[in-house]
């Protein structure tokens, strides 16, 4: 989601083109809540995340639920924010129904971490935690230096909207309503409104952004409730036009409903939990401790549950002896001039050629793990006598993780 202090290569910018559903109207004016309710209609859920900041801090309930027919699986993130010190705590878990798609669900969770993971915010810096580990703490640097695959925790660095980003709080100042909210007997009201798909995309988690470049023009359907007083308590969207998307790609055919939802309370009260400034745990750099996996030699060894990032492209690098998921095998080089226009693939294939081999020649409890690559080609095209060659060169690392 876009916000003014995202880092800069993984920020995501939202289109200020947003739909909004038919008619107008200035909403009911009352005492509770003037600020708000006192705007005109197209204002208010600007003025709405203005007084919700205003609270202080507030308790939130973040899920994104994928609805199968033998059940549903959550992603959820729950904990407590500070607006004014621009810091957030939360836990994030998923949980599936027994019966869920067992290959739809090994696509979505990433083997659980021992212990849960934390994540804390305070302005750019990232935080996380799993289970009694120190605080791992990601900086706008370590996007320079580790490359984008930090952005899976960039996203919940804090914004505009709320100290934890990456939710329905960072959509709904973007939504302009159309039409009249329905107003409750307790003061609420209720809006329903419309965003274009791929702004509502950004609510996915990243790797499934990555697979869809065109989310088409359907609107995603929203609904917001803000309380008497004009504060954001709840936000959810019906995700089924993105849904849709990702089934022309393949991915999750088994899934026949994707809803995000978003809640707010505990309005005023001090925040639960201890984060990383309250020296429970030591703190270490991600910078200092990580390393993008291309730059290990063959035989160093390293863990990656324990990097928040979901992903080999960064790891920490440990003495073989110690506790480890990963060995890097070897580094291999692609140098191959092919006749004709070809792509970039034709590196990847070369270099998965080379790290078969490698992993052949391997010996020892390594030899049965999974195999695995990393790096990048880039092409050149040259033409002589009317021929056209092309040239893919590239560096790969080969290693081996364990199930």
């Amino acid at each position: 989601m876009k916000t003014a202090r995202h880092w800069r290569a993984t920020a995501v910018l939202l289109l200020p083109a947003l739909l909004g559903t038919a008619g107008c109207g200035t909403g009911d004016e009352a005492q509770a809540g003037e600020a708000v309710y006192g705007k005109p209609l197209a204002e208010q859920f600007q003025a709405a995340t203005d007084a919700t900041r205003d609270a202080g801090t507030a308790a939130f309930l973040s899920t994104l639920t994928y609805g199968a027919a033998g059940g549903d699986a959550v992603h959820r993130a729950e904990g407590t924010q500070d607006y004014e010190r621009g810091t957030s705590l939360a836990k994030l878990g998923f949980s599936a129904h027994r019966h869920f798609p067992e290959e739809t669900l090994k696509f979505l969770q990433e083997p659980p971490p021992e212990g849960g993971q934390a994540v804390a915010t305070a302005e750019d810096d990232v935080y996380v935690r799993y289970g009694d580990s120190a605080w791992l703490k990601y900086t706008p640097e370590a996007v320079n230096v580790l490359g984008e695959s930090t952005g899976v925790v960039a996203a919940h660095a804090a914004g505009d909207a709320a100290p934890y980003s990456g939710t329905l709080a960072d959509l709904v100042p973007r939504v302009i309503p159309r039409e009249k909210p329905e107003r409750k007997t307790d003061g609420s009201r209720v809006y329903r409104v419309t965003a274009l798909p791929e702004v509502a995309a950004e609510l996915l988690p990243r790797d499934l952004q990555s697979l869809q470049g065109d989310w088409g023009a359907d609107p995603v359907r929203l609904t917001v409730r803000l309380d008497p007083d004009g504060r954001l308590t709840s936000a959810t969207a019906d995700l089924g036009p993105v849904l849709a998307r990702l089934h022309e790609q393949e991915v999750l055919v088994d899934v026949k409903r994707l809803r995000a939802e978003y809640r707010l309370s505990a309005f005023g009260k001090p925040m639960k939990g201890k984060g990383p400034d309250s020296g429970g745990r030591p703190v270490e750099d991600a910078v200092k401790v990580l390393a993008p996996v291309t730059t290990l030699k063959g035989g160093r060894c390293a863990t990656t549950g324990d990097t928040g990032l979901g992903t080999t492209v960064v790891v920490r690098p440990v003495d073989c002896s110690e506790r480890h998921d990963l060995r890097v095998l070897a580094q291999v080089k692609v140098d191959r001039t092919y006749p004709g226009k070809q792509d970039v693939r034709n590196g990847d294939r070369d270099a998965r050629a080379q790290c078969v081999r490698a992993h052949a020649a391997e010996t020892g409890d390594w030899m049965a793990k999974g195999l695995g690559f990393a790096g990048s080609s880039q092409v050149t095209y040259s033409t002589a006598q009317g021929r056209t060659e092309t040239t893919v060169t590239g560096d790969y690392t080969c290693y081996v993780r364990s199930s």
